[in-house]
């Protein structure tokens, strides 16, 4: 099991908190609540993997890392990345720009904070989720607040809200289907 530094990833949200979105990296238990709804043999794509904490979940339920794509904007938290999953591809960079030019996925999961995103490029960003989820995919994503539920109400027919009282702070797990 890979080596999470909170520090660094504490010290990377005082740097810049609209990027990074949390005080601290999600839970393990919280990980395990997000990958619960992936196809073990599906492609994933996490988007805002930080320092792989979310990764670490998503790896014990998918039968090959090689199914696995992750993104990080944020260059610090990538280096960490890099030494938590030496083995797992790892893109830095926009993970709007990863949408664009990327097939489709049977699950993308989310560490991006979206709610303090701007407006414009959220709804670029569900739009381009919707696009690249396979047929029958699930996009997950967590949260801290419950702002996102009307919005991904608007571009999913399918929400269900999960909460992990097992993070810090306590995390709303967004699991939406059918685009």
């Amino acid at each position: 099991m890979a080596s999470h530094n909170p520090f660094v990833f504490f010290k990377r949200f005082l740097a810049s908190p609209v990027a990074v979105g949390a005080v601290l990296p999600t839970s393990l238990a919280t990980a395990r609540i997000m990958a619960a709804p992936i196809d073990p043999r599906g492609t994933v794509l996490e988007m805002g993997s930080g320092t792989g904490s979310i990764t670490q979940g998503i790896l014990e339920r998918i039968a090959d890392p090689a199914q696995l794509a992750c993104v990080e904007i944020d260059a610090e938290l990538a280096r960490e990345f890099r030494d938590n999953f030496p083995n797992v591809r790892l893109i830095v960079g926009d993970a709007e720009n990863v949408l664009v030019e990327s097939q489709p996925f049977n699950a993308i999961i989310s560490g991006v904070p979206f709610t303090v995103m701007n407006p414009a490029k959220r709804e670029r960003m569900f739009e381009l989720i919707k696009r690249k989820l396979a047929p029958n995919g699930v996009f997950v994503a967590i949260q801290y607040s419950l702002s996102s539920k009307t919005e991904l109400e608007r571009n999913f027919r399918n929400v269900k809200v999960r909460f992990s009282p097992f993070n810090l702070p306590p995390a709303a797990i967004y699991v939406c289907r059918e685009p």
